[in-house]
């Protein structure tokens, strides 16, 4: 176990506010950038602040559409955003809160709804008055550019993985023999799908990521080591572009690392791609559409260090180009965490970052790969 004790740096990215928090130009790194090849023609680095419904608590983008649009949560509601403007997506009677937890290239947008104890997932459309409930549906997962949606439901005895196709259900996503379903995740325009699984035998049992083929056929476990009773590793893919690589993380207990992970096709390896700088864990969360940038978290393992884990900086978002090591995205405010939990093809990334009053706002980095540095 490697014990070691580093002092918390923070590489400082200062952003100055405007009056109603629209988008500010992010600053020069000090460090170098990255990515100049890939930016888009029009990119232009800035780190957007985007409004807050009133209230208190943090807010979030999760997923990026098109013409500015981006989705998420406020304060524990659902929300679109226009540009910087917020919008509330209109609540059923019974429920108080809920989150929005992608949108596709049309705009329609898919989430979950909470209230009085229960669940419900949903699909909204801008300019719709009211939400469409998905029959059987606890959440709602993500949704592709043909409108199909996935996510989960419950029985009393397990969870139950869905498709619909509108508001109907087309498929149950069974976990391979053996398997119960954990998290169903992510899919494309293929209409491959993301997710996790657990199994049990006897006194072992394992954990495995796991991809359903289009059309119906059968999930197919992403890890080819097991069963080998390795209680202490667990996967878990988040998202899948459209030529099927598959994003997320290693999750090794017995130390608490999270590791970022991309699986391949046809899936016979797994490649973790290390973390940031000396950072000692982190996540993946998100993949672009088809150009392989991948977003997620930089953070420290309590048990690997550093130590004493005061020291560490705070969590950070952080990107990965698809080659070499991974790039810090800048923060809103010099000791202020940030996340990232979406990223489109023309480097727009969507997450949360606190400012110097602690406060956390949703945010997108734009021409995020231009800003990235490494740390």
């Amino acid at each position: 176990m490697r014990r070691h004790i580093r002092a918390a740096v923070t590489v400082v990215a200062t952003v100055l506010f405007a009056p109603l928090l629209t988008a500010s130009p992010a600053p020069a790194s000090p460090a170098r950038p990255a990515g100049d090849a890939l930016k888009p023609a029009d990119c232009r680095p800035a780190l957007q602040v985007l409004a807050s419904l009133p209230g208190s608590g943090g807010s979030q983008v999760r997923g990026l559409g098109p013409n500015g649009l981006a989705v998420g949560g406020s304060h524990g509601r659902p929300v679109y955003w226009t540009g910087t403007r917020v919008h509330p997506v209109p609540l059923p009677a019974g429920f108080t809160g809920g989150e929005v937890a992608a949108v596709n290239a049309k705009g329609l947008m898919v989430g979950s709804l909470n209230g009085a104890g229960r669940t419900a997932a949903f699909s909204f459309r801008v300019g719709a008055r009211k939400v469409t409930l998905l029959p059987q549906g606890a959440h709602a997962a993500d949704v592709n550019d043909r409108g199909l949606i996935v996510g989960d439901g419950r029985t009393p005895d397990a969870l139950v993985g869905l498709e619909w196709d509108g508001a109907r259900i087309v498929r149950r996503l069974k976990p391979p023999p053996g398997y119960s379903l954990t998290s169903v995740t992510a899919l494309n325009n293929a209409g491959q799908i993301a997710g996790s699984g657990e199994a049990v035998k006897g006194d072992e049992s394992w954990s495995a990521g796991l991809t359903w083929p289009a059309g119906g056929a059968a999930a197919i476990p992403l890890q080819r080591f097991w069963p080998a009773g390795v209680p202490y590793d667990y996967w878990y893919p988040r998202d899948i572009d459209r030529a099927g690589r598959i994003v997320g993380t290693y999750d090794y207990v017995r130390v608490d690392i999270l590791t970022p992970t991309q699986w391949l096709p046809p899936y016979t390896t797994e490649n973790q791609v290390g973390h940031l700088g000396e950072r000692t864990s982190g996540t993946f969360e998100a993949i672009s559409p088809t150009t392989d940038v991948s977003v997620g978290t930089a953070r420290d393992s309590y048990m690997d260090g550093p130590f004493p884990p005061e020291t560490a900086p705070p969590i950070q978002a952080q990107i990965w180009p698809g080659t070499g090591p991974l790039l810090a995205l800048p923060r809103l405010s010099p000791d202020g965490p940030s996340e990232a939990f979406a990223v489109s093809d023309d480097q727009r990334v969507g997450g949360t970052a606190a400012d110097a009053t602690a406060t956390s706002h949703a945010v997108i980095w734009t021409c995020a790969l231009r800003q990235a540095y490494r740390p």
